[in-house]
């Protein structure tokens, strides 16, 4: 992706902007649909760790819902490269997966949730991060 698109890239300042970084189209789709209806955030989806980053060089979001296994850069490498970033070390990070490395992520201070997960659930923890963002 050429990364001017990024420059433009629009959303309302009024809403707060969650990058969702999942590479399997149903468990993406089914996230941006329930984020699009269920909370008043605005959504940008990658399925990309790579693309992810590039994003996050030119936006920074209030949020990133990361799954862990990721092509060409996985949850855990991103997470690290994002928060060795001073503009970024800040952001919040929820960490979704069906198998989630729970040293690295104990170790790391992420808030994470194992799929299968119940809706609410994530909403709850998604509101309690994003407004917990300084």
């Amino acid at each position: 992706m050429d990364s001017s698109q990024y420059s433009s890239f629009p959303y309302p300042d009024n809403k707060k902007l969650i990058l969702l970084v999942e590479d399997d189209e149903v468990h993406a789709s089914m996230l941006y649909q329930v984020l699009k209806e269920e909370t008043p955030y605005h959504v940008y989806y990658t399925s990309d760790g790579q693309d992810a980053w590039h994003f996050l060089q030119h936006i920074k979001p209030h949020l990133i819902l990361l799954d862990y296994r990721l092509p060409h850069m996985d949850g855990l490498h991103l997470y690290d490269k994002v928060h060795a970033q001073r503009e970024l070390q800040d952001l919040p990070v929820l960490m979704i997966s069906a198998v989630l490395p729970q040293k690295e992520i104990q170790q790391r201070g992420i808030a994470s949730i194992q799929k299968p997960f119940e809706i609410d659930n994530l909403l709850q923890t998604i509101d309690m991060l994003i407004t917990n963002t300084p």
